[in-house]
């Protein structure tokens, strides 16, 4: 079972007022893991929310989120044609595991005792999320305060 897409909104102004009408003006400058992968080659696409928000749409193990927590820079204005400032210009964007983290606090989720493995489910006991514990075999160690 494929996990869940989860969708990561933005913001863009234009001046300080809502850029619409923009998303095909708009693809990401960059696109990596944590470990500096380069994963742009299957950045997704972005979408219009509306009133200068606009989305793009990752599941977890699939490309681009595939190999853990990503980070990136969303090219609001790739062609120039909005004139947009830098500083409106250029998006920081992450993605996180921790983000389907968010779901627990709304969603059921069962635990198997055994393994540990973990299933999120929606109102109608779907799963939409499953986290298998014995999956990975390398770990990640994160020290605070370093990058």
């Amino acid at each position: 079972m494929a996990n869940t897409a989860i969708e990561i909104p933005f913001y863009v102004s234009n001046d300080g007022e809502p850029l619409t009408g923009a998303a095909a003006q708009m693809d990401f400058e960059s696109l990596k893991t944590l470990a500096g992968t380069d994963k742009s080659g299957s950045a997704p696409t972005i979408g219009e929310i509306g009133d200068g928000w606009y989305k793009f749409s990752v599941a977890y193990g699939t490309a681009p989120f595939d190999s853990g927590d990503l980070v990136g820079v969303v090219d609001a204005d790739k062609n120039g044609n909005n004139n947009l400032a830098n500083a409106e210009r250029y998006i920081p964007i992450e993605v996180r595991l921790d983000f389907y983290a968010l779901m627990r606090l709304v969603n059921k989720m069962s635990q198997n005792k055994t393994t540990g493995d973990m299933a999120i489910k929606d109102s109608t006991g779907n799963t939409i999320l499953e986290l298998s514990i014995a999956d990975g075999e390398n770990t990640l160690d994160r020290e605070p305060g370093i990058a």
